[in-house]
């Protein structure tokens, strides 16, 4: 029997030792690094706005305005979403109608290894069950703040633009839920009248279905078959996903929350002193045991020879973690006492192009000078040089600030 000519190829992240991080593990650990960062800030809305009900309203309400604004006035011819039935397949002679915007919540579950499936999609029901979800760590505010996204989703493609359904997250998982699963019944046949901002976690009105365990499962689509499917038929390959959840990602769990935050906050200087002390504590957490050092060691291919407390170990995790998460950077310098990483501001606080986010410098350059106290010695520091410039660089190195957080 003759042998394979060559050793098959396969996309990876290469670390900084060489260690080669398969596309499907790479893209979970940029997915859930982002979950991680809106994790954080959430943490900083519950400090800024003590009432549940008052921030969980406004973040609805932002989310649901921001998703609106695709559309200007109620022409059911409108460009936005013309282009969006011709993407998704959607046959001329299928009632449009608020169902269809179903397909927006479905694809955004899949791209972001929501893994679950679609229940019921017809005119007068949708019901999506979700086994996983990245996001289950942040906690109720967003489960809630998701509910007007996807009512937003359903009102879009209605008639007018109107309110068509009652759409109710009837179980979540950030909330101790085994399932998040999503209900929207149309308003016309259960005579239901229409929901405010704290009112989406209701019991919808008719029964739903639940997956017996040994059928559910613990991956999307784009990762159990390398695409995601519509009902029509319609295919988005996981490169495609994998660049979109990397750019929209930020836009619904960081974004819109910090614009609502905004309102919550009016003291610039406060919001910034606030968000700098949640994510250092974040970050000095992340290797306060001793497993999770080792584990991050095996995790990038780390030499035995290489000693714990070495620049180079941190610069290669937060180097990895922005290759994961698709953004353009190098190393300027990489020795045991001084790593230095190159990336265009630009490219990292615009992981969406047209909304950049400037908290991402504050909070990441607060989180990893956290962590790297516990990763490596309180000795090294984590800081950014050349701020809003296209030679920024993220510096490892040693320092002594005697005002140090």
């Amino acid at each position: 029997m003759a042998l394979k000519p060559v050793v098959p190829e396969y996309k990876a992240v290469e670390t900084a030792w060489g260690k080669l991080i398969n596309q499907k593990d790479a893209y979970k650990f940029g997915v859930r690094h982002i979950a991680a960062f809106s994790a954080n800030l959430f943490q900083l809305m519950r400090i800024i706005e003590p009432d549940w009900e008052k921030r969980t309203a406004a973040i609805s309400e932002t989310a649901y305005g921001f998703n609106m604004a695709a559309c200007a006035g109620d022409d059911p011819d409108d460009p936005y979403i013309r282009a969006y039935y011709d993407e998704w397949n959607i046959p001329e002679f299928c009632e449009k109608s608020a169902w269809l915007g179903a397909i927006w919540g479905d694809s955004g579950d899949e791209y972001e290894d929501m893994a679950g499936r679609v229940i019921q999609f017809t005119r007068n029901r949708v019901e999506k069950e979700l086994d996983t979800c990245p996001w289950d760590i942040v906690g109720s505010e967003m489960c809630n703040m998701t509910t007007g996204m996807f009512t937003a989703n359903f009102d879009l493609t209605a008639v007018g633009r109107q309110n068509e359904v009652c759409l109710n997250m009837c179980e979540a998982r950030g909330c101790g839920d085994r399932h998040c699963r999503v209900v929207a019944e149309r308003r016309d046949v259960t005579g239901l009248d229409k929901q405010d901002w704290l009112h989406h976690r209701e019991q919808p009105q008719f029964p739903v279905h639940n997956t017996p365990e040994e059928r559910t499962v613990k991956e999307g689509q784009i990762l159990r078959n390398g695409k995601y499917t519509n009902a029509f038929g319609e295919e988005k390959s996981f490169d495609w996903a994998y660049n979109w959840v990397m750019a929209m990602g930020w836009v619904w769990s960081i974004q819109f929350p910090l614009v609502a935050m905004g309102d919550m906050c009016e003291d610039d200087e406060e919001f910034e002193r606030l968000l700098k002390i949640v994510f250092s504590t974040a970050g000095k957490n992340e290797f306060i045991d001793f497993s999770s050092y080792e584990g991050l060691r095996d995790f990038l291919g780390v030499p035995h020879d290489i000693d714990k407390v070495d620049s180079r170990i941190m610069g290669s995790y937060i180097k990895t973690m922005l290759d994961c998460q698709l953004v353009p950077c190098e190393f300027t310098a990489f020795e045991k006492d001084e790593t230095r990483i190159h990336c265009d501001c630009d490219d990292f606080v615009g992981r969406y192009e047209m909304a950049p986010l400037d908290e991402l410098v504050i909070g990441y350059e607060a989180q990893w000078n956290g962590a790297v106290k516990t990763l490596l010695s309180p000795e090294f520091s984590v800081w950014f040089e050349g701020v809003d410039t296209e030679d920024m660089e993220i510096v490892i190195g040693k320092k002594i600030d005697n005002r140090m957080m």
